[in-house]
């Protein structure tokens, strides 16, 4: 299987990546390659992947003349000292956001060049976990913290501070939470929407704001390319938020958005009132145990199934779990 066709990259904490085949024969590894660390986060961008490592460096890969992934001569960018590990990227226009420490150092795709480094965090030992852009705007998240902080992607300004903390807690009581404290360990934009997922377990969407909806609906009207031509700033607000009775009995460790439906095009081209059904999107998140935190609200419920529910969680929570919302795109 040549490597020229769609593939699908995989990293490993012990610094291997695996390239499969995207089109068939799937299990099958049709290359791969040892770096100098474990490997945290990959992209793809302008015909390049790239593989952010532990040891503070960003691996490069292109291809051949022929098409075939080059994997014996590749670039090594170095973000400098300390060599902290590269927790994130995330692409931005024709640039690439690194997560290094507690700041954000953005690289050109294309030359490869440190063109803009800032803070995201005032505490230096604090440690850029998630990025999600969107329209104008990159979502952030910090290791263990509960605030989202949005920056604008060109001018690097900090908009908005967005605390989860104090809904989660007002939504499930302190009893649902124990002695654990929120922190947000996965971030995705999707559907309109902020897909958040906690230490607890806890997943929660968040609407975007009003002008994201009436940009996309105007841009997919004058059959634009929405992912390129959106220019707004995604703001968002907890009052709108909804939190997610089915989550994890631990971390929350990924979030993948994927389509669920197709869309239904017109038999006769000429047709252009022909009915079109909303695309379906499927949300899964992904993370250790299920759990239902509804369960125990029922003072009805007896002593027998309690105990039965309490030996049914446990044997559930040493099994990893996705849980999938389907979910329409507007």
């Amino acid at each position: 299987m040549s490597s020229a066709l769609p593939t699908v990259w995989l990293g490993s904490q012990r610094g291997r990546i695996y390239i499969h085949s995207a089109v068939a024969h799937w299990r099958r590894c049709i290359l791969s390659i040892r770096l100098n660390d474990s490997v945290l986060s990959i992209v793809h961008t302008r015909g390049r992947v790239f593989a952010a490592l532990a040891d503070g460096t960003v691996a490069v890969f292109h291809r051949c003349e022929d098409g075939q992934w080059d994997l014996n001569n590749y670039h090594i960018v170095d973000l400098g000292h300390p060599h902290q590990s590269i927790r994130c990227l995330s692409v931005v226009d024709e640039h690439l956001w690194c997560g290094h420490r507690n700041r954000v150092q953005v690289l050109d795709a294309k030359t490869l060049n440190l063109t803009k480094t800032f803070d995201a965090h005032p505490r230096k030992e604090s440690q850029v976990r998630q990025m999600v852009r969107v329209g104008d705007g990159v979502w952030i998240a910090i290791r263990l913290d509960s605030t989202l902080r949005l920056y604008h992607a060109q001018t690097y300004t900090h908009l908005q501070d967005v605390d989860v903390e104090p809904y989660v807690s007002k939504m499930l009581g302190a009893g649902k939470l124990g002695f654990s404290f929120v922190r947000i360990t996965a971030l995705l934009a999707s559907c309109n929407r902020l897909w958040l997922g906690t230490g607890n377990g806890v997943i929660i969407s968040i609407p975007l704001s009003p002008d994201f909806t009436k940009t996309c609906s105007d841009d997919r009207e004058s059959n634009k390319d929405v992912a390129t031509s959106l220019k707004f700033i995604p703001y968002c607000s907890m009052v709108q938020a909804q939190l997610s009775f089915h989550g994890h009995q631990d971390v929350v460790k990924f979030f993948v958005s994927v389509p669920g439906q197709s869309r239904k095009k017109p038999e006769n081209s000429e047709d252009v009132k022909a009915e079109v059904h909303p695309q379906k999107m499927l949300i899964i998140s992904g993370g250790e145990g299920y759990i239902d935190f509804r369960v125990g609200e029922d003072e009805e419920q007896t002593e027998d199934a309690v105990v039965e529910n309490k030996h049914f969680s446990t044997s559930k929570g040493e099994q990893s779990h996705l849980i999938v919302w389907q979910v329409t795109a507007i």
